[in-house]
């Protein structure tokens, strides 16, 4: 016997008819609820519901009639009127308005209402912030007033602040702390003028650097008589450690990122992480493989249990400890305690299939899966599915399940793509036994065997293998074994103005020569000059926005004023619809293999003749400005380069100092005053 209970209700504002029964998956009375037209589930109510009807009683009984054993009770309400109770409250709402003379902005902040929040979007006058919850209007008298009368008519009250400065420049300094700022010695206060001077070159807030300076001249204030450029990791940690006793929440966080910007953007020091609380072990589940998938890699597969712990597992996501204690008599398992994804038939027939062979074969005693007759343990159970992998090679699953981990990680996409494309060739080498089995004297000999291979490539086949085996599979290698290749010092190779301006006469195609002018003038990375949209360049301020580049991590750069002829010459030839650059189908980016092969043309026709590249139009743009004199943390912001020791290789380009050195072979024939034929004859 099921019972259905119906009752009114009042959902945002508006009149429902609830209904209340025990959720039960597939039941005669869930499918019938599922059915009904015009049904929708509150979250908050935790019911299905339908739009209210005078004759919904007639209504619903008469739609369950065919539902047999169903007992229907409707619940008796409070005559009431929905839409006077909700006038009454509408009424005690205050709207606030607050207007920041110096923006020229009002900001209007009301309760929960759909509807004066109708009211108010129907003005076309303003817009929604999502995220600080309110509107946002010009603030001009015309709108004030005409907002005001519409909100008062409408029969609600106002309440109005005025702001005499931004909100985001409202913070300031405690007083106290401006005092003790001046009795800083000398040392100190240099250091704060680096401080605050690096990071005004940053895109943060006016709110966020004076909260930057604020904690970092508390922390000044507490190191008081220390060396603050050489404080070890140890000694700041200490320092953050007792700070975290005594400060709240926002405030200690505030303090590290004060600190950590110091260390790591002004001194240029590794990056610092500070575990001020216990590691949380993060559970990661299987891999689902589809059911078409997975009869796929089973095709390889003799043996019918080996079958049933991959379908088990992988298709229908059972846990070890589940799989363990299925009984021998479970056939229809999937009828009446578990649900496959979509309720494939042609799934539950395949397993009824495997469940028949499997007792026909093994006549299974108390357990589907038994060891020596009795169930397995989680460990053993485990170890087969192991097993089951290595014995067949079964790449796939390995592929899937570490996809599946890759996925859930912040990785960028080229970085998941390298991690598993280094781990898998290495998984093949071994065979495809699972890496808990692979001892560490083989990591290293795998290593070893790629030595020939550039110090990237090695670098990038570490880093994947330290993920798999330490995050992953939670097995620690120690660094004798993950042995990192040693890093060369290799400078950058950038053309000379005149190789530029060469390829740039010698390119008569539009499309191409503006792409040149670009990586040239932006110092861009090509995948950032690819994803470029047309709206990122910006012709008044001379700005190239770049959003979500290395890193994951948006800036700006530099666009010349020299190009807008070009750019507008450009755009009404060739007509790009999304990106700046497209392909050959529109709004799709311009490939990267093309626009090698054009920057090569252009240099060979040029008279180039050696190898080139488009990251040489990057170097170039950061080795001319260190040319021309500019500061190098200007330039590390321009590149988007997180550490400064990356832009400084380009100072040993630009070296003055050794132009000035002459070769012994001048001076020999200085000396010999001119002497020497240079026809190559013996004396």
């Amino acid at each position: 016997m099921s019972t259905l209970k119906v009752r009114e209700i009042d959902h945002r504002g508006e009149r429902k008819v609830a209904l209340f029964y025990d959720y039960i998956v597939n039941s005669a009375l869930d499918n019938h609820t599922r059915a009904l037209p015009n049904r929708a589930f509150s979250s908050t109510n935790k019911c299905w519901y339908i739009p209210f009807r005078d004759d919904y009683r007639d209504y619903l009984e008469q739609y369950y009639a065919t539902c047999e054993g169903l007992e229907i009770n409707f619940e008796q309400v409070k005559a009431e009127n929905p839409n006077s109770e909700r006038e009454s409250k509408e009424a005690e709402i205050t709207v606030l308005i607050r207007i920041d003379k110096v923006k020229k902005k009002m900001y209007v902040e009301h309760p929960y209402s759909p509807h004066l929040h109708e009211i108010i979007n129907a003005t076309r006058k303003g817009f929604w912030l999502k995220k600080q919850h309110c509107w946002v209007f010009p603030g001009n008298n015309e709108n004030y007033t005409g907002l005001s009368q519409l909100i008062t008519n409408s029969g609600y009250k106002i309440r109005q602040i005025i702001l005499e400065a931004p909100p985001e420049t409202s913070v300031k300094q405690p007083e106290h702390i401006n005092k003790q700022v001046m009795s800083l010695g000398s040392q100190e206060k240099t250091l704060l003028e680096t401080y605050s001077h690096t990071i005004l070159l940053k895109r943060l807030s006016p709110s966020t650097r004076k909260i930057y300076e604020h904690f970092f001249t508390v922390f000044l204030m507490d190191q008081r008589g220390k060396e603050i450029e050489h404080l070890t990791y140890h000694e700041i940690y200490n320092y953050i450690k007792a700070k975290s006793r005594v400060l709240e929440f926002t405030q200690l966080n505030q303090t590290i990122a004060a600190i950590k910007f110091f260390y790591e953007r002004v001194m240029d020091r590794e990056r610092m992480f500070f575990y001020l609380q216990d590691e949380k072990i993060i559970k990661r589940g299987s891999v689902f493989i589809g059911f078409d998938e997975l009869v796929d890699i089973c095709k390889k597969i003799s043996s019918p249990v080996d079958k049933m712990l991959l379908f088990l597992y992988f298709h229908v996501r059972l846990e070890h400890d589940e799989i363990c204690l299925i009984p021998s008599n479970s056939r229809e398992m999937f009828s009446d305690r578990y649900r496959l994804a979509g309720n494939n038939q042609e799934a539950i027939e395949y397993f009824q299939a495997l469940f028949d062979e499997i007792q026909q074969m093994h006549q299974p005693g108390q357990y589907l899966f038994e060891n020596k007759g009795e169930a397995y343990q989680v460990h053993d159970l485990q170890q087969k599915v192991y097993d089951i992998i290595h014995r067949y090679r079964l790449k796939a699953i390995y592929s899937a399940q570490y996809q599946y981990i890759l996925d859930a990680t912040t990785f960028s996409p080229k970085t998941k793509q390298m991690y598993l494309g280094a781990f898998m060739k290495f998984l093949e080498y071994h065979h495809f036994r699972h890496p808990t089995h692979i001892r560490n004297e083989e990591i290293r000999d795998y290593l070893v065997l790629h030595r020939e291979k550039s110090p990237s490539h090695q670098d990038n086949m570490v880093n994947a293998f330290k993920f798999f085996f330490e995050q992953v599979h939670k097995s620690e290698i120690s660094d004798k074994y993950m042995i990192r290749p040693r890093k060369g010092f290799f400078l950058p190779d950038y053309f000379t103005r005149d190789e530029i301006n060469g390829m740039m006469s010698v390119t008569h195609n539009i499309k191409h020569r503006f792409m040149i002018s670009l990586f040239y003038c932006s110092g861009m990375r090509r995948e950032e000059l690819r994803q470029l949209k047309i709206g990122d360049v910006d012709i008044k301020s001379n700005h190239i926005f770049i959003r979500a580049a290395k890193g994951n991590k948006d800036r700006y750069t530099l666009f010349s004023r020299h190009l807008h002829g070009m750019l507008k010459e450009y755009l009404e030839k060739e007509k790009p619809v999304h990106y700046l650059f497209e392909g050959a189908k529109s709004g799709e980016p311009y490939s990267s293999t093309s626009m090698s092969s054009t920057l090569k043309r252009a240099a060979l026709a040029a008279g180039i003749r050696r190898r080139v590249h488009l990251h040489m139009l990057r170097h170039s743009f950061a080795t001319h400005l260190l040319e021309d004199g500019w500061d190098i943390r200007y330039i590390q912001e321009l590149m988007g380069h997180r550490n400064i020791k990356t832009t400084s290789r380009y100072t040993h380009v630009v070296n003055d100092a050794l132009s000035s050195v002459k070769s012994p072979f001048d001076k020999m024939i200085e000396q010999s005053r001119g002497s020497f034929t240079g026809n190559g004859s013996s004396p």
